[in-house]
């Protein structure tokens, strides 16, 4: 038998979709006190999180009038009419909130307008004002949510753990910060202040006391001003990045949103700046129209459908293109520093020998650490390296012959040149520091040195990862040129592929062309193969076709929007290998090219191509400082 549910239960369920657990109490609070144009708001957290929440402001307040409606369902100052929704700039307008907030929770709320004499005082349980004060106090309003979800038990014990909940209100709190510099935010837990942005209204400074300093120092700004559009966002360098997105923010009109094209769109210009599978992180701020815009898509609103979406992303990515590259730099490696400096003298004196033993093995421990992430960096590139040694070794043995070749440099000529000859004072993309350097060694044919004695430093080249790069944008110069070569084959061979594979050839055989393959359709899913591409001096075959083919995506409607990251970085096997043996022409030839490479610091792949370790790293490895 179908009945209607009574009211206080549709209320209950309703409530579900909007409350989730008490950070989204505190979310809808304080989007309500932004929306009552409030300056300063607090936030005060106490016990677990769903036994005490205060949001405090200094905004508009209720009217008298407004107490008695607030907390129906659907009931918003924010809506009068459904055209409303098209130019909608406030953070709430559904009129949920403080309805199903009232039904999950005890609240106690104090207001007071401006021009008031008094301000009002109320207890709500169960979504029914139960008792009404006037009281004394400033303009602005006060919630204090009590034992939530105390009359839904069931959802109550389907939370995580407390540290998580509370986590994820200092997680909505620092968003909200974030995309409202003109608002001081002030979050106290248990009597102990976790965020207060104070009232400095520059971003940068923003972020520094949200998000502290490693990301403010990292970040670089780049913007965009349109009719529809205004962009304005603050990107890493290529030495910061996260294994996921949570780092990554978006504001649209002032709301905190999740858009895979938008991280998509500002993620593609970090390929082969930061290792794969590594995230950059960004907090933007893009302000649009509001009629390009669907904010009414999830009860949470941090969802939104965008209008010509692709426009908005192409926009993106050339702002984050101009604002990255200028600002890329070499990893430095760093140590942390010892609590204590210890004289190695000092350690065996007679009167303390015991407590000078006990000293150095603290001071040991301390080094161990630090000389431990050397060596897990060191084994992680080895092991990265060995995997690869497996393919095309002979190319590579064929390569460095045509190397030497192309350098054309007798015996004499090579005696007479200068070491610092490849670091002049050309238009370079190298770090200045690079600039005096000398080749000073390699380490186990894989670690090439450069010494910076002006400047106490010492820069580690992977001559791996460094000849990968060169080859990538030397491969790239030649596609984007039209200067791939290609050799006829002696007897032509048939390529048998899957339909999904077939397709792709097929509808993207201008792109192999032009990457100096030349297939003819043979049927039945098969291809024939009949010239292919002379890269660094040698033919590539099938491999590499297949390469291309798991490159491109299914959805892409162009030759245009193939993505050259991935089909370059392929062409990169016959790179020389960690443990070839370099001639000192080679090893001089390759820094060269490396200097005058787009992007010298990391490999195709992402890894660096060089790091930097500092005098003064070194020196405390020995405990001279």
């Amino acid at each position: 038998m179908i009945r209607l549910l009574d009211e206080q239960t549709i209320s209950k369920i309703a409530a579900g979709e909007i409350i989730e657990n008490s950070a989204s109490i505190v979310k809808e609070l304080v989007e309500n006190s932004i929306d009552a144009g409030a300056d300063d708001i607090l936030v005060e957290l106490r016990g677990e999180s769903t036994n005490y929440i205060k949001v405090s402001d200094n905004g508009l307040g209720f009217s008298e009038e407004d107490l008695e409606l607030a907390f129906l369902r659907h009931s918003t100052s924010k809506l009068q009419v459904i055209e409303d929704l098209e130019k909608i700039r406030t953070l709430g307008f559904r009129g949920e909130a403080l309805a199903s907030i009232s039904n999950i929770s005890k609240i106690k709320l104090m207001t007071k307008r401006e021009n008031d004499l008094a301000g009002n005082s109320l207890a709500i349980e169960n979504g029914k004002i139960i008792k009404k004060n006037k009281v004394g106090m400033p303009k602005g309003t006060t919630f204090i949510i009590n034992d939530v979800f105390y009359n839904t038990p069931v959802r109550k014990k389907f939370l995580r753990k407390d540290s998580t909940e509370i986590s994820n209100i200092i997680d909505i709190v620092q968003k909200i910060a974030l995309s409202n510099n003109n608002i001081k935010f002030t979050l106290i837990r248990d009597g102990k202040t976790i965020l207060n942005t104070g009232n400095d209204k520059n971003p940068i400074n923003r972020v520094f006391s949200i998000l502290g300093s490693e990301i403010a120092s990292s970040l670089n700004e780049g913007s965009f001003e349109s009719e529809n559009y205004k962009i304005k966002g603050f990107f890493s360098d290529n030495k910061l990045f996260r294994s996921n997105r949570d780092s990554q923010y978006i504001f649209v009109n002032g709301r905190f949103i999740r858009d895979i094209n938008i991280s998509r769109a500002v993620e593609k210009n970090y390929n082969s700046l930061i290792p794969l599978n590594r995230y950059p992180v960004f907090i933007l701020y893009i302000d649009i129209d509001p009629k390009l815009i669907d904010v009414n898509i999830h009860p949470k609103k941090n969802e939104i459908k965008i209008s010509n979406e692709n426009i908005l992303t192409a926009l993106l990515s050339e702002v984050v293109e101009e604002v990255i590259y200028p600002n890329r730099s070499i990893r430095e490696i760093e140590f942390e520093e010892k609590k204590e400096n210890i004289n190695v003298f000092d350690i065996f004196d007679e009167d303390d020998s015991e407590e000078a033993l006990d000293s150095i093995g603290t001071v040991n421990s301390e080094e161990n650490k630090s000389l431990k992430s050397l060596w897990d960096l060191e084994r992680e590139i080895e092991e990265s390296e060995t995997e690869k040694e497996q393919a095309l070794n002979e190319e590579a043995l064929l390569y460095r012959e045509e190397y030497k070749n192309d350098l054309d440099i007798s015996k004499d000529q090579e005696e007479h040149i200068e070491k610092n000859f490849l670091f002049n004072n050309e238009a370079s993309q190298i770090d200045e520091g690079l600039l005096n350097t000398r080749i000073s060694g390699v380490l186990f044919k894989t670690y090439i040195l450069l010494e910076n004695q002006r400047d106490g430093k010492v820069f580690v080249v992977d001559q791996h990862a460094a000849h990968e790069r060169v080859n990538y944008e030397k491969f790239l110069k030649m596609y984007l040129n039209s200067e791939i070569s290609s050799q006829i084959l002696i007897k032509p061979e048939i390529i048998e592929l899957n339909q999904l594979e077939y397709d792709k050839i097929l509808n993207y055989i201008d792109l192999f062309t032009k990457l100096g393959f030349k297939i003819e359709d043979f049927g039945d899913r098969s291809v024939v193969l009949r010239e292919v591409p002379m890269i660094f001096g040698l033919p590539t075959y099938v491999n590499f076709i297949r390469d291309i083919i798991d490159s491109l995506d299914k959805e892409i409607s162009s030759n245009y929007e193939a993505d050259l990251y991935k089909i370059m970085r392929k062409a990169c096997k016959a790179s020389v290998k960690a443990g070839d043996d370099l001639s000192d022409i080679e090893i001089e030839a390759l820094i060269k090219d490396l200097k005058s490479c787009e992007n010298p610091y990391t490999c195709p792949h992402g890894r660096p191509t060089i790091v930097e370790v500092s005098k003064h790293t070194i020196s405390k490895l020995f405990l001279r400082e």
